[in-house]
């Protein structure tokens, strides 16, 4: 399953991929902070506003927020995208010192 959606103020289209194989791996593109994560849940913000996965076991195995890429395994159960919320604080934020 792959999904890109999501325009910038401009028209263009922005760069976000989600990749799920076997719904045991996840790799997403378009990264910008990482919210939280812990074995059952793992939050993000995307170019295109907030995802949450969902499961059991999840690990972060990949994180570049240079390259805005971050890949997840384990049993992913959810994925559920919400709007672009007001700043909130990060565990991760590309361009952080």
């Amino acid at each position: 399953m792959e999904k890109e959606i999501g325009q910038n103020r401009s028209g263009a289209v922005k760069s976000h991929l989600l990749t799920l194989d076997n719904r045991r791996r996840a790799a997403l593109t378009g990264v910008s902070e990482v919210l939280g994560f812990d074995e059952n849940q793992v939050s993000l913000m995307t170019e295109n506003g907030e995802v949450t996965l969902t499961g059991e076991g999840l690990h972060v195995t990949k994180l570049t927020l240079e390259d805005g890429q971050l890949a997840v395994e384990g049993k992913i159960d959810g994925i559920q995208y919400a709007a672009q919320r007001s700043r909130r604080r990060s565990l991760f934020r590309r361009g952080e010192a």
